[in-house]
């Protein structure tokens, strides 16, 4: 008697993509019937529901599905699933949104892997996204790089308001020395007229003090001569747009069409500048160049600022440690060809390099603190500034 062979149909890549919850990004570009590249150029321009784990990108079938079809997620649009607890796809689907390259693994993910697979992991305050969607505010990462990297979509807006104190003391002669402490407030408005193309407005505020000490031989007495300046600063405008957005082996890179109005005592000036950003999770790097040609300027005048030609230079890197911080470093250098107030004493210093440390904290919804520090390079003067920065997105 002949038995009867039976042979049990071999699983094709297009149906084990439809059985996975979690795609990778060739898993993703069958899905949708696209070539990897597209897929990937997608989801580092932010315009598909994807998440960058580590170096590579993970998406959420659901939510690739309900946005081809041009809807939102189903828990994002209030229709929350109701997974399997049996199912480890379902509870890594869960999880993976709260599971980044940004430290360690969530405490909820670690005790759902330590405990029985069929236990149900208890809910604690709202349900994360969908695996893939993006957040609904900005991460503290966007923030800090909200001019190097991340511009704002249209409609959308942020409001700055900062301030800032700053010391700083230099020996004229061996028996003169000038103590100067200054309190500035800084008010910056972020708009998005469109998709990658903002519209920046900072209107600054200066308090100064100056005390200035004189050797008892020279002077009749060695009491400090106090001089206070207060007066609100000129208004600078900016246009920041997308040359081109990041991709394999190509940076972000940003320009800006800058402006200075002779709001306050009375520089005005029109310039531009690139910054280029790369990232490479988590971490994202980023270099600029400004210049700005003085259109009035008045070297006699301490408040006045601009020189004739003002070139800028900044280097640093945002390292975002979750979605809730980021730590920042920057260098800052600027050249200014100033010139000798009255034609025959000394001109001021042209160079002027800066090396600040910061962070960017999300406090609550849409509202970030950022506490930076900044120190003086390359002078026998030294300064130190403290600032601080209370960003708000809405």
């Amino acid at each position: 008697m002949l038995g009867v062979l039976s042979v049990a149909p071999s699983c094709t890549a297009a149906e084990a993509v439809l059985r996975e919850e979690v795609l990778s990004l060739d898993e993703a570009a069958a899905l949708l019937r696209v070539k990897p590249e597209a897929v990937r150029a997608l989801a580092e321009a932010q315009r598909i529901p994807a998440r960058r784990v580590g170096d590579t990108w993970r998406f959420s079938r659901a939510a690739l599905l309900e946005w081809l079809k041009g809807e939102r997620p189903a828990e994002i649009s209030g229709a929350k699933p109701t997974p399997s607890a049996a199912d480890p796809a379902e509870l890594v689907a869960r999880e993976l949104p709260t599971t980044t390259a940004r430290g360690g693994m969530p405490e909820s993910s670690t005790r759902i892997a330590q405990a029985d697979p069929a236990a149900k992991p208890q809910a604690s305050g709202p349900p994360p996204p969908t695996v893939g969607e993006r957040p609904a505010t900005p991460t503290a990462e966007e923030i800090a790089l909200r001019d190097q990297s991340v511009l704002l979509k249209r409609g959308a807006a942020t409001v700055d308001l900062g301030v800032l104190y700053s010391y700083s003391e230099q020996t004229l002669f061996p028996v003169v020395r000038a103590e100067q402490r200054t309190v500035g407030a800084i008010a910056t408005v972020r708009y998005g007229l469109l998709d990658d193309l903002q519209l920046n407005l900072r209107v600054p505020g200066v308090w100064r003090r100056t005390a200035t000490y004189t050797d008892a031989s020279i002077a009749a007495t060695n009491s400090a001569r106090v001089t206070r300046d207060d007066y609100a600063g000129d208004a600078s405008l900016s246009l920041l747009g997308v040359a081109t957005r990041e991709a394999a082996g190509r940076p972000n890179i940003i320009w800006s069409l800058d402006v200075v109005v002779p709001t306050g005592p009375g520089d005005q000036g029109v310039g531009g500048g690139l910054v280029l950003s790369k990232s490479y999770d988590p971490a994202v790097i980023f270099a600029g160049f400004s210049y700005l040609y003085g259109l009035e300027i008045d070297p006699a005048d301490s408040r006045r600022s601009l020189a004739k030609n003002n070139f800028g230079l900044n280097l640093g890197y945002t390292y975002a440690l979750n979605d809730a911080l980021a730590i920042s470093t920057l260098f800052v250098g600027t050249y200014r060809n100033a010139s000798s107030p009255d034609g025959i004493s000394i001109p001021p210093p042209r160079e002027r390099y800066q090396l600040q440390f910061g962070m960017t904290w999300l406090l609550a919804r849409g509202l970030f603190i950022e506490p930076a520090v900044a120190m003086r390079l390359g002078s026998a003067n030294p300064e130190l500034t403290f600032s601080l920065n209370f960003p708000y997105s809405f």
